[in-house]
């Protein structure tokens, strides 16, 4: 009887034990679950953080091109506009409407 006695009691704590431990566990295994979840929270962030880099510098490379392009084609109009003379047909246009501004002034005040 005192042997079934020391038994039970070993088995009493073993059991008492194993609990602590089954207990202890789901406390780690709760914050783990925890740990986990803000580490899959900060990847995807960090994931749609990289994304959102890549469409801004693709924006940013479209941006460029767009601005290069308009560039180009006011240089080419630019270009144009010195080979034609027009310049200097403006010029010419702006001295003429001086000389007539001041034809009228003149005959306005009766000289």
């Amino acid at each position: 009887m005192i042997g079934s006695r020391k038994l039970g009691t070993s088995l009493a704590i073993l059991a008492v034990a194993g609990l602590g431990v089954i207990a202890t566990g789901c406390g780690d295994s709760s914050s783990d679950s925890v740990q986990d979840t803000i580490d899959k929270a900060n990847e995807t962030a960090n994931k749609a953080l990289d994304q959102a880099n890549k469409q801004l510098d693709q924006a940013n490379k479209q941006l460029d091109q767009a601005n290069q392009n308009a560039q180009d084609q006011l240089d080419q109009a630019q270009q144009k506009l010195d080979n034609q003379g027009a310049q200097q047909k403006v010029d010419d246009a702006q001295k003429q409407l001086d000389d007539l501004q001041k034809q009228v002034n003149d005959a306005m005040n009766g000289q």
